[in-house]
């Protein structure tokens, strides 16, 4: 059976040596939002029996240094960098006279193993510039070789109103699950997982390390105190982040009621196709994801085009949880992620509060002949312009849908060329889309974002983008109904705007249609509900398009046909809807 998670809050930990409580920044309950700052950094790793860290500790150390320097100049209130990552080096040069965070900031830092000889020299040498602060380690010498440690670094005021500068470390509490069982056998455990609060403890704030995460899934009292009110962040060095066990903390957190679950939780893990190294000529690459994301309760996130559209240019990508949370993911690649955050909770004029969501205003990339991160001012890619120039087909179904800065009107023209699956009038807002919805898995399966490796997403996007290729070659080269004739000849393309937002074929002269192409031999049930589905969005949309709808499919003997949709041939229909009031919701 495993140990109940021991929950220690900072403030009794400080107070035992007259030191008091950070008023920090992002958890005074204002509506004044705070600034985050988040390093997602690439490999290689190396693992082996005395340490887990970089491979590369020279060169990990100038990003580290010139990352931290960058934080302390900018003045971000939360720095976060993810398990095993910070060099030792660059955490002694910043706690004894280096950059370190100002009054009201906290860094937390997760940091390359550390033996228990290292953590005292560590503190020997800070005498004098910083105190540094752990927990005791009764266990015996053979329990293990390092810890697992993030150092959590901030500004305090002594005894006297000094001000005092601060490390205090916590270590992973249990042991990373792999084949061979290295970790735990490698790892010294710690027992504390330490929660800030707030100066009126409205908010609060804790940190757990990758497999912390098994235990807080099974431990419902330490799961509720700190998901209450709080930011959880979740630092990995995981080539699954989204495995079953990892996960099950959120969805606990997740299944409960918002009201006492009001918390941001930021999972912050390495870049995608970390290659980890255990000597100097084996290695082995993990081809994983990264999972970074940002999980946000569903009244606190904006779902309006423009502020989730300037997200996505800049490499934060939007999904709608299944249990009503807006998750953020933050593109897999190397990067520096500088946000601007509301605050969970803000004490005030409710007329004051900010509820948009977390905002990326920069990603930063590391520039080797500059030794800096510099800003990137361009959208990050995705994979998606591999899919769409894969063959000429598709490249020429998709001419109209390559301006990646209109991502999301992309995934609505694919939507609506599968077939529109509801005839809610919103279907297109971002948290109702289909595609950017994604269940207990996390799985994304959004067409423009090629960076989940799962195999059905994959198969999935494949499909969608095949539809569309030959819904294109359809529209080009098969005799079209009487209903959209006028859209033969060529010169009809694939598209989609708010201004026609249950459309998605246009053509100069035109009306604009709603054409879905439903794959080969598809069941009539189906055919019927996007047929009904389809014109139902038109008749309501606009009276005079309700006649612009078609639907499409090949028999299983290559023929393309077009269904008949009842509303249209029916000379008895009054203009009513047809469709269930229950179908397609």
């Amino acid at each position: 059976m495993a140990w109940p998670l021991l929950i220690v809050d900072v403030q009794d930990v400080l107070a035992k040596r007259g030191l008091e409580a950070p008023d920090l920044a992002a958890l005074q309950a204002t509506h004044q939002s705070y600034r985050a700052l988040l390093l997602q950094p690439s490999g290689p790793i190396y693992a082996d029996t005395q340490r887990i860290g970089h491979l590369d500790l020279a060169a990990a150390a100038v990003r580290a240094d010139a990352f931290l320097v960058m934080a302390a100049e900018r003045g971000d209130q939360l720095v976060v960098t993810p398990e095993y990552f910070l060099p030792v080096t660059s955490l002694s040069k910043a706690a004894k006279a280096g950059p370190f965070p100002a009054e009201g900031a906290l860094w937390v830092l997760g940091c390359e193993s550390m033996t228990p000889a290292q953590l005292a020299s560590f503190k020997a040498d800070c005498a004098g510039h910083c105190d540094v602060i752990y927990e005791a380690d009764p266990a015996p010498a053979v329990q293990g070789n390092y810890f697992d440690p993030v150092a959590y670094c901030f500004i305090t005021l002594d005894a006297d109103k000094s001000f005092k500068r601060v490390v205090l470390f916590q270590f992973k509490t249990a042991p990373s699950r792999d084949d061979h069982g290295f970790e735990n056998k490698q790892l010294r455990c710690g027992r504390a997982i330490y929660r800030f609060q707030g100066k009126h403890g409205h908010i609060k704030l804790s940190t757990i390390i990758c497999s912390d995460a098994l235990d807080l899934g099974e431990d419902l009292d330490a799961n509720k105190k700190l998901s209450d009110r709080a930011i959880i962040i979740h630092i990995q060095l995981n080539p699954k982040p989204k495995h079953t066990d990892y996960r099950r903390y959120r969805n606990e957190v997740f299944r409960r009621s918002p009201v006492a679950t009001d918390c941001d939780i930021v999972c912050l893990n390495w870049a995608h196709n970390v290659v980890q190294h255990d000597s100097p000529v084996h290695a082995k690459a993990w081809k994983n994801e990264s999972g970074s994301a940002w999980y946000v309760p569903e009244r606190r996130c904006s779902v309006n085009d423009d502020e989730v559209a300037n997200n996505e240019a800049k490499g934060l990508y939007y999904t709608w949880h299944e249990k009503r949370r807006h998750v953020l993911h933050f593109h897999y690649e190397e990067a520096v992620f500088a946000l601007t955050v509301p605050k969970v909770m803000q004490d005030g004029p409710a007329v004051h509060d900010v509820l948009i969501g977390p905002q990326l205003d920069t990603r930063f990339a590391w520039d080797v002949d500059a030794g800096a991160w510099l800003a990137s001012t361009s959208c990050p890619e995705t994979g998606w312009s591999d899919v769409i120039n894969a063959n000429l087909e598709v490249t020429a179904a998709f001419q109209s849908l390559r301006d990646i800065a209109k991502r999301l009107h992309i995934e609505r023209a694919i939507s609506l060329s599968c077939g529109p699956q509801s005839m809610k009038d919103q279907w297109h807002r971002v948290d109702k889309l289909d595609v950017c919805r994604i269940p207990e898995s996390e799985v994304v399966a959004r067409a423009t974002l090629q960076l989940d490796h799962d195999i059905a997403a994959s198969e999935e996007r494949h499909k969608r983008i095949t539809r569309v290729a030959a819904l294109g070659h359809i529209l080009q080269t098969t005799t079209l109904p009487p209903q959209i004739k006028d859209l033969a000849g060529g010169g009809a393309s694939i598209a989609w705007s708010p201004d026609s937002p249950n459309t998605n074929v246009i053509k100069i002269g035109a009306r604009p249609a709603l054409i879905a192409y439903l794959g080969e031999n598809p069941s009539m049930d189906l055919i019927k509900r996007i047929g009904e589905n389809a014109f139902e969005l038109l008749r309501k949309e606009n009276g005079a398009h309700k006649d612009r709808v078609a639907i499409c499919y090949r028999t299983l003997a290559g023929v393309t046909k077009f269904a008949d949709i009842k509303q249209q041939t029916d000379i008895t229909y009054d203009g009513g809807s047809m469709a269930s009031i229950t179908r397609g919701q």
